[in-house]
């Protein structure tokens, strides 16, 4: 009976029954491990993003974060007006202050309604235009006698303080009255139309900067300082009659009286020799044509004067009977 009980009982779970009854030789072998095989990781670069221009919808936006939004450009487009008109203005006024300004000083102006004797024209001239001679006579020697001189020592003798009127376009002093002026003690005017020199003469001896008037009354012309055209300097000057600058000179009866230039022999004939103030005693006046020169020559010959001396620029007229004033 035990027997059976031993028959009875089962195997344990835990071992199987095929394994029990297998030969040693049927137990599977162990498989080797494989070598590892690395696989290389791809490298995930992020895509570049590009910033993009966005518009702001407006249509979602309310109308005062709009008007927020534009304010700005709307300030600046105004701004940008508004300082473009004033510019174009201001340029615009120079240029015409400009245009206007080269055509007044390429203008001639006849002042014909201010007649040559006029009070006003002489005070005017007297007091803004005659500049007074402030320096000392220099110490050097004055200069030889003139041929001028000569032919005035031969009618009248040495005259000493006496009066004379230097009317030229331009150029230094004229050594007849500068040795007059040094050597006698003579005093008179010097008008000279260019500017450089005036201002060179200026303080000198008594100087007036302005050019000889053909006309009666005075005018305002542009003149030119150089002759060569590569190196012209403009001026606006001022023209006066004759009789004015004798007039405001206190020279109505000068001994002597120099002139040159175009307009010397049309500003003689302006002259009112009637008039009882004047008495010239002697006028040299330069020439640069023989026309000009006889058609002088012939006025002054009916205005009582006669030829004193004849040079080879000038010619000397000499009042008749002046010896007795």
């Amino acid at each position: 009976m035990a027997e059976k009980k031993i028959q009875e009982n089962p195997l344990p779970e835990d071992q199987p029954a095929e394994t029990v009854d297998k030969p040693k030789d049927m137990v599977p072998k162990p498989v080797p491990d494989k070598p590892a095989i690395s696989v290389p990781v791809p490298v995930v670069t992020a895509p570049e993003v590009t910033p993009r221009l966005t518009t702001p919808v407006f249509s979602k936006t309310s109308p005062n974060d709009l008007y927020r939004r534009l304010l700005p450009a709307m300030l600046f487009v105004l701004t940008f007006v508004t300082v473009m008109t004033m510019l174009l203005i201001y340029m615009d006024t120079v240029a015409l202050g400009a245009q206007k300004f080269r055509a007044n000083m390429s203008r001639d102006y006849e002042l014909a309604n201010i007649e040559q004797g006029s009070a006003a024209l002489v005070a005017f001239v007297q007091q803004l235009h005659l500049a007074p001679r402030h320096a000392t006579p220099p110490s050097h020697p004055p200069p030889e006698p003139t041929p001028q001189v000569e032919v005035m020592d031969r009618l009248f003798g040495e005259i000493y303080n006496g009066t004379f009127v230097e009317f030229l376009p331009r150029g230094p002093r004229s050594q007849t009255s500068e040795y007059l002026e040094r050597a006698r003690g003579w005093d008179g005017l010097v008008v000279r139309a260019a500017a450089r020199d005036y201002l060179a003469l200026r303080g000198a001896a008594r100087a007036l900067h302005a050019c000889l008037s053909p006309t009666a009354h005075p005018r305002e012309v542009t003149y030119a300082e150089s002759e060569r055209a590569e190196a012209v300097f403009r001026s606006r000057v001022l023209c006066l009659p004759l009789l004015t600058v004798l007039l405001a000179a206190d020279a109505a009866a000068a001994r002597l009286l120099q002139l040159a230039g175009p307009h010397a022999a049309p500003a003689l004939t302006q002259l009112p020799f009637h008039d009882p103030r004047l008495h010239l005693q002697m006028i040299e006046v330069e020439f640069t044509d023989d026309t000009i020169r006889n058609k002088t020559t012939q006025f002054l010959l009916s205005k009582n004067y006669t030829v004193a001396a004849s040079f080879d620029t000038s010619v000397m007229y000499v009042l008749n009977n002046s010896t007795q004033h």
